[in-house]
């Protein structure tokens, strides 16, 4: 009777030692796991900036759809004997920003009032 009680506590033992490899092994696996969805985490805030800037990109597309229809329609005014002579280029496009809040047009606008004579210089301040 004496060697039962002995084989019970040893293998209790040998059961906790198993189910204590199971557990570090869940927890090796449950840090593999956290270390994989991190950088899944990095790359999915990348693709995301990526598609803001994908989606910022689209959305000026039909601007330029416009500013290229605008350019093109100058061409209509030329006759079949102006091609022969030289081919009609469209329309030249100026870009000119309208935001006055933006700090590298206010340096360029304090420049530009530099640049001026005197005389337009103070008929512009009044």
């Amino acid at each position: 009777m004496s060697d039962k009680p002995p084989r019970t506590v040893q293998q209790k033992i040998e059961q906790k030692r198993a189910e204590l490899e199971y557990l570090q092994e869940i927890h090796k696996i449950t840090d593999v796991l956290t270390n994989q969805l991190d950088d899944l985490d990095s790359k999915l805030e990348v693709m995301s900036d990526g598609a803001e800037s994908a989606a910022l990109v689209l959305s000026n597309w039909q601007n330029v759809v416009k500013s290229v229809s605008l350019a093109s329609l100058g061409l209509m005014k030329y006759t079949a004997k102006d091609y022969e002579t030289q081919t009609p280029l469209p329309e030249c496009l100026v870009r000119i920003k309208l935001d006055k809040d933006d700090p590298i047009d206010n340096e360029n606008a304090d420049r530009s009032e530099l640049e001026l004579e005197p005389s337009e210089a103070d008929f512009t301040n009044e």
